[in-house]
């Protein structure tokens, strides 16, 4: 048995009363015929209220929306019409939604009433607003920032600057995991644990370095958060380049540890940097040569023209020694008028020789201290790392001895071991 038209118009309106989405009736007037109660409480109002004489229920800004709406519906009643436009709230703010709309018409074509039903667009604008400033603030931060998947390492995301710095662009770095940039992760187990000693901690800020798309590392400093979202888990790191700041204390740890005279880097700073010649000599097969130098009879002349003249042959001592070598290469005073020069980078022992000569013809020409022009000779002895052939120690002891060997011979002079 059919129903008839009240009954199918009462059941409608039982489910116009129960849907939480807003629908209005209205007629060609713009009268509310009307409303349902998830309309209401869109705009604040209880009951009844919404039908008394006075209530605007559209922001006056957009009142012709509403003509052009009706025009639209008037030439296609059949044909629904969709748009965006400002309801007024009960207490006076605007509230902004999504209107749809179609007309009744009669069986002339004449409308009867518009249909409506509303999407509050208000959350959903906050939302799209809160994640515009969010990558707004993301972005132009200056702080790498990057999620990770803690179960494989996977980039996820990152921020322009995160991709940027490393060389990549943002769908290369993509395909990486954590364990590219950061080789020591690779090694079984250590990304787990490292993971865990975060997730244990909710959170870690750690010191290393992240390598570039082209080979070269850059140290950082790493906030990293394990967090959890939407039932998943992730890793938010925030990723500082610590470069300039490492630079910083490497030059505060080498004013502290230089010769006050010859503004050169003392024994220690020496040897911090020899253990890294050694690791990339040994990577690469290079050899080091140590060049041990020993000013010639320089006692002789502190004590004839005393040690003012004394100490500006040992500043211009260092001074063309450091003329002579590369930023790479490493020279330190050992003390007295003991130098001692550390070059690296060969493949040849020919390439030793040319630069050792190249140091020996410094002492060629007469140092100019005050009044006096004076000749000092050099004794330099030679001695080189081939890889693996013996200790740091070792080696300054053999060119400490080569030197002695060349102090036989008359004038500047080298000698190899």
């Amino acid at each position: 048995m059919m129903k008839d038209n009240s009954q199918i118009e009462q059941s409608i309106y039982r489910l116009f009363e129960i849907t939480p989405i807003p629908v209005v009736l209205s007629y060609p007037s713009g009268k509310l015929e009307y409303v349902n109660p998830a309309f209401n409480k869109m705009l604040g109002y209880e009951n009844e209220q919404i039908y008394a004489d006075g209530i605007i229920i559209t922001h006056h800004d957009d009142i012709p929306i509403n003509q052009e709406v009706r025009r639209q519906l008037t030439e296609k009643p059949y044909s629904p019409v969709t748009t965006e436009k400002r309801y007024l709230h009960k207490n006076g703010h605007a509230i902004y939604a999504q209107l749809n709309i179609v007309a009744q018409p009669d069986m002339e074509g004449n409308i009867v009433r518009y249909i409506s039903q509303l999407v509050d667009l208000t959350n959903i604008r906050k939302s799209e607003a809160a994640e515009v400033l969010l990558n707004h603030l993301v972005n132009q931060s200056n702080d790498a920032i990057y999620v990770v998947d803690p179960k494989s390492g996977d980039f996820l995301n990152s921020n322009h600057l995160g991709y940027r710095r490393l060389g990549y662009s943002k769908q290369e770095l993509l395909t990486l995991s954590v364990p590219h940039i950061h080789p020591a992760l690779k090694q079984d187990g250590k990304w787990q644990q490292h993971v865990k000693n975060i997730k244990d901690n909710s959170s870690q800020v750690i010191e290393s370095t992240h390598n570039r798309k082209d080979g070269t590392a850059i140290p950082i400093e790493a906030n990293i958060s394990f967090i959890e979202y939407n039932s998943a888990e992730y890793l938010i790191a925030i990723v500082r380049d610590i470069s300039r700041r490492k630079q910083k204390e490497l030059e505060v740890l080498e004013q502290a540890n230089l010769d006050p005279l010859t503004n050169l880097p003392n024994r220690r700073i020496m040897e911090q940097k020899l253990t890294q010649l050694f690791a990339k000599a040994e990577q690469d097969t290079l050899f080091i040569a140590f060049i041990y130098i020993d000013l010639d009879k320089f006692k002789i002349i502190n004590d004839t023209y005393g040690h003012t003249t004394g100490d500006g042959i040992l500043k211009g001592a260092a001074k063309r020694l450091k003329a002579c070598i590369r930023e790479s290469d490493i020279i330190t005073r050992l003390g007295g008028d003991e130098f001692l020069v550390v070059v690296n980078g060969f493949k040849k022992e020919e390439q030793v020789k040319l630069m050792t000569e190249k140091l020996l013809e410094k002492f060629n020409s007469p140092f100019h201290i005050g009044p006096n022009t004076l000749h000092v000779a050099a004794s330099l002895g030679v001695a080189v790392y081939y890889g693996n052939n013996t200790d740091v120690q070792t080696l300054i002891q053999l060119a400490d001895e080569a030197m002695y060997q060349a102090k036989q011979i008359s004038g500047t002079s080298i000698y190899y071991l």
